[in-house]
């Protein structure tokens, strides 16, 4: 059987289809097409397998590496060189410091011998590079000879160097360092400069392999307009990527698949070759690599649409005429190719389409003519003397460096990746055809539309490799971009529709006097295939200066023979490790046990101080503090340093001092704490761990045991700044504070950020001997007198009370909010001094009482004495009253048959002082954000567009405090409120411990902020048990949450649960209403879904907002 059956290329593919295997039937011709089908079924399903097995893009080995110089070293597990050491020198890979993100480190130490880097490439002469390295310490290294002076702390760096042969030496210096590269110089000019690594490389399955090259890797004119394309200002960045896509090879390109048997001109079959390009793309809009290379995943493709069919059949305009019949009426079967070649847009939009109705396979190489001089304009083209073109065919002249080349670059933006425009040859019509020289044809080349003689072109673009003709059949356009339909030939039509995109090709099968049946057909393009994958971020730098990598794209993985823990991904969220790895998983954890946290390491028996001395003023650190417990005589002083971090091996790791204050840090850039115990033994003034105007401080599971102090002082942990030297973050997280009597969990004053969270934060509940504390007459005594008598005033006159029934009379008390457990005292001028006087006490006194108290103790001038010294007395009486009250030797007389009168509140402050107590679980102050006053006729959210300071409070548990969590603002303006922007109080646990003594107290305590979000948090006061008829008696008021300030726009409490406490959430907003003046602003107070049990009320005012 002979005949015309071609299906094209892809037959099942380009009409939706997947089939796995092709069947042949018993007496049935096999079709060329059968064969396509098969070969793209064992392709698909191999690149399947392989896209399955290795994700959609990427590559097992180094290929298509990208640098901005040749590659020489790095040191990678598998693909990396391997050191060797000589006199004491060590060199080991060291996953905790990569480059990029990607190569480890290679640690060099040992202050002497030497460590030899082979070089993936011998250098055949001196060549300058580049080594990228760091250190922590200032240190000198010789590389190659040359000394390399490295400064402290930063990230890799380049330093140039001149190297020669197959190996390079280091010797090492005193402190530790690390090497990440080494690669040759490259300097980059107008064009961009770039190198990348022999290996294979797969996208969806399709491997490409390369050789070590240096882009691009064309010459000719399909290099220049790549090189050209790369040009930009210095900052602008690139995107390296891999295209892949096949290229259909004949006898043409390689003459060696035409059989010399057949004879001349006859050619069986053709192949397909992978073309695997690199290429540049500006990016704009984006900024983070993972955005920039997922921007790959999204590629822009034209809109265009073709649909095949037939025309239909018409009826004679005359009764004598034959009616013109329908479908496809060549008198051949046909298999037709219809590719996009140019494509203007704006005003006179117009798409122009070239088709062939043999699927454009004539193809024949050319020369050019004239072809002297070099160069010179072309007018004319030569063909052998058997090709069979004849004048007035359609050709399209094409080359190498077509094919190849680009006419406009791809780009990478915020929609994603629009992928590079491919060129296209030149269409002409043939004119003439004369035989010259015995063997070869010449031809005119005409204007392929107007048919009259083609101006003189330039023949530089085209190149001097692979020029030919590819024979077409004719030329449709469509004008403007709507839908439209082109008329074949013998009925073909095509349907088109949406936007077009150069070289892009469409296939369909015609048959004589049938329908087509192979269908429908994709409408999509047909072809070319065409994938992309992100290689490397480059950027421009100054002129004659490499380009700087800025992160790798790409995707690599280990070979299955190859396996090895760094490519083994990691989740450490759940222990608390930033190891993203396994192999960074078990550094860290056999650092741990093999005392290894650090480059600095100080053993037990090594003086702290002292090895913090070595470390230069400014200097940058990472200390191992390694197991066992070191005891100090004197606190530690680490001053004027740069960027430390000081970690040990856990809780076997102890700095412990018969003293309060452990370690000081003042003036450092930056202070990482990590992994380590803390016991200060003793009471004493200052913090166990004190930040003194350090930019940054960061706490991670620090340990610390305070003994209980005596009186009020600083927190375990405090944090201050001054404003010349502020603190920009304050970070704690998962620290565990165990501490004592009077004491307080941490402070940080006046952080820009703080973030406190994952803590445990408790007063250890050891027994507290009340009676005998307060014969020591230190703060027991003093707190308990102002149970006593507090808040004191000398009035003017009558102060405006009301005598009439009484010279002294109880009253509400006048100050704060409304309260319980205690009320005011008024007695009249000369009842207690000359004055009239007001004080408040515990609601159980009454004036009964202390109008027999007040008779039974005059001060010295009875009642003529002055108020300028009445107060003083007062002072020292309600302290000298407390000792008599608990039965100590006191000058104060409590009057015959008044002591039982003092025994609900004695039985109150003995029972509640049943264990130690402390003052503040968490304190955040700030003092440097905005400042306004209630005058000010602007709305307070304008205080947004100023620097403000914020804190996040989360997560904690906090037990054995009067108070758990304040945060609030405050200056010396007293007429005018402090914000900070944002609060978050979320998720916090908080046990209450409440003498009755205590006066800060409560859950939660938040001041004036521009965003307030306190919820979720539970406050307990587990002294308080619910009586079934009726409760106890109150022994002192306190707020489960109290918002006290200024707040706003948003203000959002849910979720949380008090229990005990008087006040559920008390609200006392002290601002402006807002929003006010008309203005359209929206203020949220949302107060929902919060629960309280206790002997009050739930919340104060008793409807919130």
């Amino acid at each position: 059987m002979e005949g015309d059956f071609s299906r094209g290329h892809r037959p099942d593919a380009k009409r939706g289809r997947d089939y796995r295997r092709v069947l042949p039937r018993q007496g049935a011709p096999i079709l060329d097409s059968d064969l396509h089908a098969l070969m793209d079924a064992s392709d698909r399903i191999d690149r399947q397998g392989l896209a399955h097995v290795a994700c959609d893009s990427g590559a097992t080995d180094l290929g298509f590496f990208v640098t901005p110089g040749r590659l020489l070293a790095m040191f990678d597990p598998v693909l990396g060189q391997m050191p060797q050491v000589a006199g004491g020198a060590s060199a080991v890979r060291d996953f905790s410091r990569r480059y990029l993100q990607r190569l480890p480190g290679l640690q060099i130490n040992g202050g002497a011998g030497t460590v030899t880097i082979p070089l993936r490439d011998p250098l055949d002469a001196p060549t300058p590079c580049r080594v990228w390295m760091r250190a922590d310490q200032a240190v000198t290294v010789s590389v190659a000879g040359t000394p390399v002076n490295i400064p402290a702390g930063g990230d890799y760096a380049p330093f140039p160097v001149t190297l020669n042969g197959a190996q390079t030496v280091f010797a090492a210096g005193p402190q530790p360092c690390w090497l990440a590269l080494i690669e040759t110089e490259a300097p980059a000019d107008a064009a961009a400069v770039l190198h990348w690594c022999a290996g294979g490389f797969q996208i969806g399955g399709l491997l490409a392999t390369a050789s070590d090259a240096v882009w691009p890797d064309l010459t000719g004119p399909a290099a220049d307009q790549l090189r050209a394309a790369s040009g930009g200002a210095v900052g602008s960045r690139l995107a390296a990527y891999l295209e892949l896509s096949e290229r259909v090879v004949t006898a043409v390109e390689d003459p060696g698949l035409r059989e010399q048997a057949l004879g001349p001109g006859r050619e069986t079959t053709s192949r397909s070759e992978l073309v695997a390009q690199v290429k540049l793309a500006p990016v704009t809009g984006l900024a983070e690599p993972a955005a920039i290379a997922g921007a790959f995943a999204r590629v822009s493709l034209p809109t265009g649409r073709v649909s095949f069919g037939t025309s239909a059949g018409t009826a004679a305009a005359d009764p004598c005429d034959l009616p013109v019949p329908g479908g496809y009426s060549g008198t051949e079967n046909r298999l037709y190719r219809l590719a996009v070649h140019e494509v203007t847009t704006g005003a006179g939009a117009l798409t122009r389409f070239k088709w062939s109705r043999d699927n454009a396979a004539g193809l024949w190489p050319c020369t050019l003519m004239p072809d002297q001089p070099p160069g010179a304009a072309v007018t004319h083209i030569r063909i052998g003397v058997n090709d069979p073109l004849r004048a007035g065919d359609l050709v399209e002249l094409t080359s190498d460096a077509i094919e190849r080349g680009d006419a406009a670059p791809g780009a990478v933006n915020a929609l994603g990746f629009r992928r590079p425009q491919r060129m296209q040859g030149m269409l002409f019509r043939l004119d003439g055809g004369d035989v010259v020289a015995g063997s070869l044809r010449e031809f005119r080349l005409l204007d392929a539309l107007t048919e009259t003689p083609a101006p003189p072109f330039d023949p530089a673009p085209l190149g001097d490799e692979g020029l030919k003709l590819r024979l077409w059949s004719g030329i449709l356009e469509r004008p403007g971009t709507g839908a439209a339909t082109l008329p074949l030939e013998d009925g073909l039509i095509a349907e088109i529709d949406g936007a077009f995109e150069p070289g892009d090709w469409w296939q369909a099968e015609a048959r004589v006097l049938a329908p087509q049946a192979n269908g429908p057909a994709v409408t999509t393009a047909h072809g070319p295939e065409r994938l992309f994958a992100p290689l490397a971020l480059l950027e421009r730098d100054a002129a004659a200066t490499p380009m700087i990598l800025r992160a790798w794209l790409d995707s690599r993985s280990r070979k299955l023979c190859q396996q090895e823990a760094d490519f083994t991904a990691y989740d450490g969220t759940r222990v608390g490790t930033g190891a993203d790895t396994v192999q960074e998983a078990l550094d860290e954890l056999f650092l741990r046990l093999s005392d290894g946290c650090g480059e600095i390491a100080v053993p037990p028996g090594a003086p702290v101080q002292t090895v913090i001395d070595t470390i230069p003023a400014d200097g940058n650190a990472r200390i191992c503090l390694n197991a066992g417990v070191r005891d100090l005589t004197e606190t530690i002083v680490v001053a004027d340093k740069g960027d430390l971090i000081v970690g040990g091996i856990g809780p076997g790791t102890i700095l412990r001092g018969n003293l309060r204050r452990i370690i000081r840090f003042e003036r450092c850039r930056s202070v990482d704490l990590r992994d380590f115990a803390v016991e200060a033994m003793a009471a004493g003034d200052g913090a166990v761990i004190d930040f003194v105007d350090c930019a940054e401080v960061r706490l991670d599971q620090i340990r610390v045991t305070a003994a209980g102090l005596d009186g009020p002082g600083p927190s375990a942990i405090r944090q201050v700044s001054a404003p010349g030297r502020p603190t920009r973050t304050f970070a704690m997280r998962r620290c565990t504070l165990s501490l004592g009597q009077f004491d307080s969990g941490v402070t940080a004053a006046d952080p820009g950020h703080a973030e406190i969270c994952d803590n445990v934060i408790a007063t250890r509940p050891e027994v507290f001997a009340f009676d005998a504390d307060l014969a020591l007459g230190a703060e027991t005594l003093r707190a308990t007198g102002e149970v006593l008598i507090d808040r004191i005033t000398l009035h003017r006159g009558d102060g405006g009370f009301d005598f009439v029934g009484s010279p002294v009379f109880s009253f509400a008390s006048p100050h704060g909010p409304p309260i319980v457990a205690r009320h005011g005292i008024v007695m009249a001028n000369g009842i207690w001094g000359r004055d009239t006087l007001s004080f408040t006490t515990h609601v159980s006194l009454d004036a009964q009482l202390w109008e027999r108290i007040a008779r039974a103790n005059q001060p010295p001038g009875g009642g003529t004495f002055p108020p300028e010294i009445m107060d003083n007395y007062l002072r020292d009486f309600r302290q000298n009253l407390a000792r008599a009250v608990f039965g100590l030797a006191s000058p104060v007389t409590i009057p015959t048959g008044m002591g039982p009168s003092f025994q609900p509140l004695r039985d109150g402050l003995i029972a509640t002082n049943a264990v130690t107590h402390g003052r503040t679980g968490i304190t955040v102050a700030a003092s440097r954000g905005p400042v306004r006053s209630k005058a000010l006729p602007r709305p307070v959210a304008a205080l947004l567009t100023q620097p403000g300071q914020g804190a996040r409070i989360r997560g904690n548990r906090i037990s054995g405090f009067t108070q758990g969590i304040r945060v609030a603002g405050s200056t010396r303006q007293q007429s005018n409120f402090v914000f900070l922007h944002a609060v978050e109080v979320q998720d916090n646990r908080i046990g209450l411990r409440l003498p009755w003594q205590a006066r800060q107290r409560g859950g939660i305590w938040i001041g004036s902020t521009l965003s307030a979000r306190i919820n979720g948090n539970q406050i307990i006061d587990p002294a308080y048990m619910p009586l079934a008829d009726g409760e106890g008696p109150i022994g002192l008021d306190c707020d489960g949450i109290r918002l006290w300030g200024w707040f706003g726009p948003l203000v959002e409490v849910r979720g949380n649960f008090c229990h005990g406490t008087s006040v559920g959430i008390r609200w006392v907003s002290l601002g402006n209403d807002e929003p006010s003046w008309g203005r359209p602003d929206i203020f949220i107070g949302a107060f929902a879904d919060n629960a309280y049990s206790g002997p009050g009320l739930p919340s104060r005012p008793t409807t919130l907002p």
